[in-house]
């Protein structure tokens, strides 16, 4: 039986967007991606202590993680032979540069966002 993630992002932004779609996970995991937006009460309600501009949401087993620590646990599920598995091994997303990495993207998320005349709250 898969397990259940859920995946909340940003549909309007083209990083998030990206992301989301080429996600692969081990066999053992059913992604669901869901955009923010539409979610919004959704996401309140099962992860209540997190602002969703405050980046990306996963959810897994009542467990919520977001940023770089959900990056650190799609580290874990990823699977390791395609390219996204291979980038985040690198990376593994549990240490300083990995941190900073992220807030790197999260910042030119905003850039890009506003390129394209999109807020970046949502």
């Amino acid at each position: 039986m898969k397990q259940k993630l859920t995946l909340y992002y940003d549909k309007q932004c083209p990083f998030c967007s990206k992301y989301a779609n080429f996600l692969k996970l081990k066999k053992n995991f059913e992604i669901t991606l869901k955009d923010a937006r539409e979610n919004l009460s959704e996401i309140s309600l099962i992860c209540p202590n997190l602002n969703i501009n405050d980046g990306f949401i996963v959810v897994y087993e009542n467990n919520c993680f977001q940023g770089a620590k959900a990056l650190q646990f799609l580290n874990t599920a990823v699977d390791k032979d395609s390219i996204l598995g291979k980038l985040h091994f690198v990376f593994r997303y549990d240490n300083i540069f990995s941190k900073i990495l992220y807030k790197i993207l999260f910042i030119l998320r905003k850039i890009i966002l506003f390129i394209l005349r999109k807020d970046s709250k949502i």
